[in-house]
C-alpha cells in the first residue's frame, strides 16, 4: 500500500483505489482486489468506516469472480456488520444487498447451504414482497441459486420465473439481465441432470427455455453493458446453442466470452468456459483436441477446481477417451466423475434433509424470510433447549408444560407487536385408557412415543410442541391462519390414522419362535383455535372446547372454530 502521510493525498489515493475496485468498472479482478484492499486500509487510516465497508464489499465481489469462495466467507461478515451499522448511509443499501448476494453464491459454491439459505432469505426479507422490482429480482436470483446448488433446479426455476412474471415489466435492465442469465444457467444445469435420464421432448423443452432466456439476456447487454456479465451470458448462451445444433454461432460467442474472461482475469469463469470448449470440440468430432483441453484444464485447476467444473471436465475427458478407444483412461475419468457426482449428490441430499420438511415450506419460505431465519436459529437452539431436563418429557422427548410456558412467553410478544396470527391445536389420543387397560401400559407408552415422532415430522422447527399431560399434546403454530393450521392438523390426523408403526407385542407359536406383532390402529382427535396473538390461556380454553366437541362427535376428527 502507498503510505500517504498527507490527508489530502490519502483521500485522493482512496478515490483512485475505489474507482479501480468498483465491480461495475472494467479493472481486471486481481488488480481490483489489490485496489480494494488498499482502499480498505486508507479508509481505516482516515477513519471512514463506510468507505471501508464499501471497499470491503467490492473486494468480496471481485473475489467471487476469481473463484476465491472461502475468502469471501471469511471477509463478508465483517463488511455486512459495517454496512448494517445504525449510521450507515441509505446509499449503501444497494452495496449491502449486493454483498449478501455475493455471500449467498460463495456459500453455495463451498456447500455451506445453511449460511447460503439464511443469507438469501434475509435478503428476500429486506427486499420484501412490495420492494423495488430490481431488488426483488436479484433477491429471487440469490434464493434460486441456493435451490439449484442443492440439486432442486425445478424449484430454482419456479422462484426466478415467478419473480420475472411479477417484476419483469418494471425492473431495471441490469436486474433483468441478472435474472434472465440465471434462468439460462439453471436450465443448462437442468439439461445436464436430465440428459440421458428423461425423454427427449423434456430435454428439448429445457434447452428451448434456456435459449429464450439467454437470447433475452444477450439483448439486454446492449442496454446495460457489463463486462463480467458479458462473459457469463455469452458463455451460457454458447453452450445452449452448441446443444441446439448451432456450432458456428456458439463458437463466436464462446470466443467472445473467453476473450473477456482473459482480459479481466476471471479465472473461475475461464475454467468453466474451457469445459464448454471441450464439449464443442467433441460435437465437431475433434476428440483429440477435446481431450487435451479437458486434461489441461484439470491440471490447471488442481485442488482449487470447483466441483461442478471438475465434473464437466472429467465428463468431457471420459467421452473423448471413449471415442478414441482409450478405454482404460476413459474408465479412470469415469470413476473420478462418478465419485464427484456422488459427493455432490450426498451434499445436496444432506442439505435438503436438514433444511426442509416439505417442498411447500420451501416455496413458502421465500417471502417469509424473517420467519425462516428464526426457523434456522430455532433448529440450532432446540438441542440446547431440550438438554435442560426440567423442560423435557422423559417418555416422548418432547417439551413439557414448563417448556411450553417458556416458549410461548418468548413468542407471544413478537406476535403481538407485529399483529401476526397464531394457531393452537390440542391433540388427544382416542380411547387411550382402553389401550392401556386391554394391552398394558408398555403398549400405551409406545403409542405416545410413536405419536410424538409423527408430531415432530409433521411440524416446523419454530412451532411449539409439547406433551401437555397424559395422552394430550399441544402445538402452537405461529404465523398460521385458521385455514392453514387446519390443513396441517388434518394431514396429521390422516397420517396417524393410517400409520402402520403401532404394534401389539408379538407372541410365539409354541416353539418360542416370535410371531409378527399385530398392528394396532390408533386415532386422534384435535381441537383447533386461531386468532391474532392475545392471551395463550384463552386460546387454550377455546381449543379445548373444540377438542371436547371432536370427542363428542365421534372421535378421529378435527374440530375448529368457525
Amino acid at each position: 500500500m502507498t503510505q500517504a502521510t498527507d490527508p489530502f493525498d490519502a483521500i485522493g489515493r482512496l478515490r483512485e483505489c475505489m474507482a479501480l475496485a468498483d465491480p461495475a468498472g472494467g479493472t481486471p479482478s486481481e488488480a481490483a482486489c489489490q485496489a480494494a484492499r488498499e482502499a480498505m486500509a486508507l479508509a481505516a487510516l482516515l477513519s471512514l468506516p463506510l468507505e471501508r465497508a464499501r471497499a470491503g464489499a467490492w473486494l468480496c465481489g471481485q473475489l467471487l469472480r476469481l473463484g476465491h469462495h472461502a475468502e469471501v466467507l471469511k471477509e463478508a461478515p465483517t463488511q455486512l456488520a459495517l454496512l448494517g451499522a445504525p449510521d450507515a448511509a441509505q446509499a449503501l443499501v444497494h452495496d449491502k444487498r449486493e454483498l449478501m448476494r455475493v455471500l449467498t453464491l460463495a456459500a453455495c459454491e463451498t456447500g455451506d447451504f445453511d449460511l447460503a439459505l439464511d443469507t438469501a432469505q434475509e435478503l428476500v426479507r429486506l427486499t420484501g414482497p412490495l420492494g423495488d422490482a430490481g431488488a426483488a429480482l436479484e433477491a429471487a436470483y440469490a434464493l434460486g441459486a441456493c435451490f439449484e446448488r442443492m440439486g432442486d433446479s425445478w424449484q430454482a426455476l419456479h422462484v426466478i420465473g415467478r419473480a420475472l412474471q411479477t417484476h419483469g415489466d418494471s425492473a431495471p435492465d441490469r436486474s433483468l439481465l441478472i435474472a434472465r442469465n440465471a434462468l439460462c444457467a439453471i436450465c443448462v444445469g437442468l439439461f445436464h441432470r436430465l440428459n440421458g435420464a428423461a425423454d427427449d421432448a423434456e430435454v428439448q423443452q429445457v434447452l428451448a427455455r434456456a435459449q429464450d432466456a439467454g437470447e433475452k439476456a444477450l439483448a439486454l447487454l446492449e442496454r446495460a453493458p457489463d463486462p463480467v456479465y458479458e462473459v457469463v451470458v455469452c458463455g451460457n448462451l454458447a453452450e445452449v446453442l452448441m446443444r441446439q445444433g448451432q456450432p458456428e454461432r456458439a463458437a463466436a460467442l464462446l470466443q467472445r466470452a473467453q476473450a473477456g474472461a482473459a482480459a479481466r482475469g476471471l479465472s473461475a469463469y475461464a475454467w468453466r468456459l474451457q469445459t464448454t470448449l471441450a464439449d464443442w470440440q467433441l460435437s465437431q468430432g475433434q476428440a483429440v483436441q477435446a481431450l487435451a483441453t479437458a486434461e489441461q484444464l484439470l491440471l490447471d485447476m488442481g485442488s482449487a477446481a470447483p466441483q461442478p467444473t471438475a465434473i464437466r471436465a472429467h465428463h468431457a475427458a471420459y467421452r473423448a477417451c471413449r471415442t478414441l478407444g482409450r478405454f482404460e483412461d476413459s474408465l479412470l475419468h469415469f470413476e473420478k466423475l462418478e465419485r464427484l457426482e456422488r459427493l455432490r449428490a450426498t451434499s445436496q441430499l444432506r442439505a435438503q434433509s436438514e433444511l426442509f420438511v416439505t417442498r411447500t415450506e420451501a416455496q413458502h419460505a421465500q417471502w417469509q424470510a424473517e420467519q425462516a431465519r428464526l426457523d434456522a436459529q430455532t433448529q440450532r437452539a432446540r438441542a440446547a433447549e431440550f438438554a435442560a431436563h426440567a423442560e423435557r418429557d422423559p417418555l416422548t422427548g418432547l417439551g413439557n408444560r414448563r417448556h411450553f410456558d417458556r416458549r410461548c412467553a418468548e413468542l407471544l410478544p413478537a406476535l403481538q407487536r407485529e399483529d401476526r396470527p397464531v394457531a393452537l391445536a390440542l391433540i388427544d389420543v382416542d380411547r387411550f385408557k382402553s389401550i392401556n387397560d386391554l394391552h398394558g401400559h408398555a403398549v400405551g407408552d409406545r403409542v405416545l412415543v410413536g405419536l410424538a415422532h409423527l408430531l415432530r415430522e409433521s411440524t416446523r422447527s419454530r412451532d411449539v410442541l409439547a406433551r401437555h399431560g397424559g395422552e394430550e399434546f399441544v402445538v402452537v403454530l405461529p404465523d398460521m391462519t385458521l385455514e392453514q393450521a387446519a390443513e396441517v392438523c388434518e394431514r396429521l390426523r390422516e397420517r396417524v390414522a393410517g400409520y402402520q408403526g403401532f404394534f401389539l407385542p408379538s407372541g410365539t407359536d409354541g416353539s418360542d419362535a416370535p410371531l409378527p406383532g399385530v398392528p394396532l390402529r390408533v386415532t386422534i382427535s384435535l381441537g383447533l383455535a386461531a386468532a391474532p396473538a392475545t392471551d395463550m390461556a384463552q386460546l387454550m380454553q377455546r381449543a379445548d372446547t373444540q377438542l371436547y366437541r371432536a370427542k363428542s362427535e365421534g372421535r378421529n376428527r378435527l374440530c375448529r372454530e368457525g
